[in-house]
């Protein structure tokens, strides 16, 4: 843990007990004031409570994996996402590209909890758990509890929960589990989409969504292709092809137009210099009529070929 407070970020998610609204502050504050309901409280009973929310692993966990054998594992880079094979056992290493240190452990949050986490590691959220995360990055994620912060993982994210989730999750796969339902304020987005229970949300797939059997997913989906299965439900608008970024993209890069002919101007003689100012209804000078304003590019090519002419000259 002192390692964890040491790199802790300059600014922290800090929610009011009195009112629940969350906002950020800095992370060696002992105390502020609500911006909602002004009312103040202490940032460092907050802290022991996420302290206390971040269990390690257990005796059990600890001796299965003493009598599991050692895997190698595939892990990226945040910063850079170069890839490279780790240890099962190992807890951090650093990128060969960038240099980057990569977080390893799991963690499991089983209270309020509104730090920032960015590990290859597992996180799993408990049935009691309120992750206010403004970011958690990390290579896997089991979600039971609530989540209002964004979770950025680079494997697989499996909820079993219920109720209304108002933090965007964007993973290479998202599956929900039988017994879900689950309502999403914000559109997931994945790599792939597996349901098995009821969902009410907007998919952004860049692959295939599945809906199995006693699956229901209500809602907007944009995907690569989808497959419902026999005693699955869908209901709602279904988008095939391109994803809505990438339309987006292409609505907003402007189509290349034809270059258009090089208009040669027409040549005009210097004029003497003005014996009396201009006239200030017509805006030309006396004994001269007015001269034409077409501008060069509405001109047609091949005018001023000719000889030069004089404009009021008898």
């Amino acid at each position: 843990m002192s390692n964890q407070r040491k790199q802790q970020p300059e600014k922290i998610s800090a929610d009011c007990p009195h009112c629940g609204f969350s906002q950020l502050e800095s992370a060696y504050a002992k105390s502020t004031i609500c911006r909602r309901c002004s009312q103040p409280f202490s940032i460092e009973k907050l802290l022991a409570k996420e302290v206390s929310s971040l269990k390690p692993p257990s005796f059990f966990d600890k001796v299965s994996k003493l009598i599991s054998r050692e895997t190698i594992l595939e892990v990226s880079c945040f910063s850079c996402q170069a890839t490279q094979q780790v240890s099962s056992a190992a807890e951090s290493t650093l990128c060969p590209k960038c240099g980057s240190y990569i977080d390893l452990r799991d963690f499991k949050i089983t209270g309020p909890f509104g730090r920032s986490i960015q590990t290859q590691g597992e996180v799993f959220i408990g049935k009691k758990g309120d992750a206010t995360s403004q970011r958690i990055l990390c290579g896997s994620a089991i979600i039971e509890g609530r989540l209002r912060g964004h979770l950025l993982c680079t494997g697989i994210v499996r909820l079993k929960t219920e109720g209304k989730l108002m933090g965007a999750i964007e993973s290479e796969s998202i599956v929900i589990e039988k017994k879900s339902d689950l309502e999403f304020a914000r559109p997931l987005k994945a790599r792939a989409v597996e349901i098995n229970g009821t969902v009410r949300a907007d998919v952004h797939c860049e692959g295939r969504v599945t809906i199995n059997k006693h699956g229901n997913l209500t809602g907007d989906v944009h995907a690569r292709s989808i497959v419902v299965e026999k005693g699955g439900i869908f209901s709602g608008n279904l988008h095939i092809g391109a994803l809505p970024e990438e339309e987006s993209a292409a609505l907003a890069e402007p189509e290349p137009t034809p270059e258009e002919p090089a208009v040669e101007p027409e040549p005009v003689a210097p004029e003497p210099p003005p014996a009396a100012p201009a006239s200030t209804e017509t805006g030309h000078l006396p004994g001269f009529a007015p001269r034409s304003t077409v501008s060069p590019p509405q001109q047609k090519p091949g005018l001023g070929k000719g000889p030069i002419r004089r404009f009021g000259a008898k």
